[in-house]
């Protein structure tokens, strides 16, 4: 209240209307003295925060950025990688079996053991096959002892018969009981004969050397004629099978070697036949390599080919890290052009043709000779100007 008594009484006083002792006015003069000072501070603020809202700008630094470019030189052609798989094999691969139908005896090669030709693998029970055999050598010499009687009797038959003392017709008899006896003898051999095979037959032997790769059947189990009892592969060198295409294959000639991939390791192979036909499935022709047995190659692996064909086409060679996703879909390069004595950034359309692990080959609105930026590209923009790294 007494402020706005003062405050009303300044007004009066201003007006000449109030008559003031001086202890009265030096109380005026205080209030004036403090609202001006309120005023000056509102006054000096708001001037700070327009000049501090508004900062003059001087003429704008230009900075020119580097970059790493490299000439594009078009060519009329690319050498293209081409990469050709086939299976590792072993030279003979076998499951073998028996002729006939049985009890398998014995499994004589564990699997994974190598063996040399020869060698008994399996073999059947022979127990029945060997008494037919002891009771048809039995039969067997009881017909040759009968053969050797009967000869004598035809012997003397024969010198009775010159001196008229006995008919032809007994000399004949004996003839043809001769004739029975030693064809029974000729028929026992026979049948012993084919025992014996039967018997050998009954053991399986290794028809190469190999190693044997997998079982088919346990011991003690019945067997059919044919069916497989074990697998055998052959030791050695390995063959390759790979289909090349035909153009490429015509450039490889018998008894030369290449270098193939397997797994991750080298090696060399020496090609030893090109099928002279296309596989109607593949369109390519067959290649047979031989790659010496070692360790890390075994049959069954992936071997892979790499030829070099040249792919006539107008273009360039750019590093894969000169590219960068255009729109719609294409692709593009940024190249540095002359401008006003500098470079300025552009952006040149481009398609991609071929492209390997660390090159692109590329054609498009470029001009040869063109220098393309081969890195930093996504720092830059078109019309940039920017200077070359030395």
């Amino acid at each position: 209240m007494e402020g706005e008594r003062g405050v009303g009484d300044l007004g009066a006083l201003a007006r000449g209307t109030i008559t003031m002792s001086s202890k009265a006015l030096k109380k005026w003069i205080a209030y004036a003295a403090v609202l001006i000072v309120i005023s000056a501070a509102i006054v000096i603020r708001t001037v700070s925060h327009t000049n501090s809202a508004v900062i003059p700008v001087g003429p704008a630094e230009t900075h020119e950025t580097l970059v790493s470019v490299a000439p594009l030189t078009i060519v009329d052609g690319y050498d293209a990688l081409r990469r050709f798989s086939g299976r590792i094999e072993p030279r003979q691969s076998v499951d073998i079996a028996f002729d006939e139908a049985g009890k398998l005896d014995a499994l004589l090669a564990e699997e994974g053991t190598t063996v040399p030709a020869g060698v008994p693998l399996a073999r059947l029970d022979i127990e029945l096959l060997e008494i037919r055999r002891d009771r048809l050598e039995g039969l067997l010499v009881s017909a040759r002892e009968e053969e050797r009687l009967l000869q004598s009797s035809f012997k003397r038959e024969q010198d009775l018969a010159r001196q008229n003392l006995t008919r032809q017709s007994s000399v004949d008899t004996l003839r043809i009981s001769l004739t029975q006896s030693q064809g029974r003898i000729a028929d026992l051999k026979g049948q012993i004969a084919v025992l014996e095979a039967r018997i050998r037959r009954a053991t399986l032997k290794a028809p190469f050397s190999g190693s044997v790769s997998q079982h088919f059947a346990d011991t003690g189990s019945s067997v059919e004629a044919g069916q497989p009892i074990l697998r055998l592969i052959e030791t050695g060198p390995l063959d390759v099978r790979i289909g090349v295409d035909g153009a490429l294959a015509d450039k490889l000639s018998i008894g030369g070697t290449r270098e193939l991939r397997i797994g991750t390791m080298p090696a060399r192979a020496r090609i030893t036949a090109i099928l002279p036909n296309l596989d109607p499935a593949t369109l390519t022709r067959t290649v047979l390599f031989e790659v010496q047995d070692a360790p890390g190659i075994v049959a069954g692996g992936v071997a892979t080919l790499e030829l070099s064909q040249q792919v006539p086409a107008r273009g360039a060679s750019v590093a894969v890290n000169a590219l960068r996703d255009g729109s719609r879909g294409l692709w593009e390069i940024m190249v540095a052009v002359p401008q006003d004595g500098g470079h300025r950034i552009a952006v040149e359309a481009v398609e991609i043709l071929h492209v390997d692990d660390e090159e692109a080959f590329i054609r498009g609105t470029f001009a040869s000779d063109a220098l393309v930026v081969v890195e930093g590209h996504h720092r830059l923009v078109p019309g940039q100007s920017v200077v070359f790294k030395r």
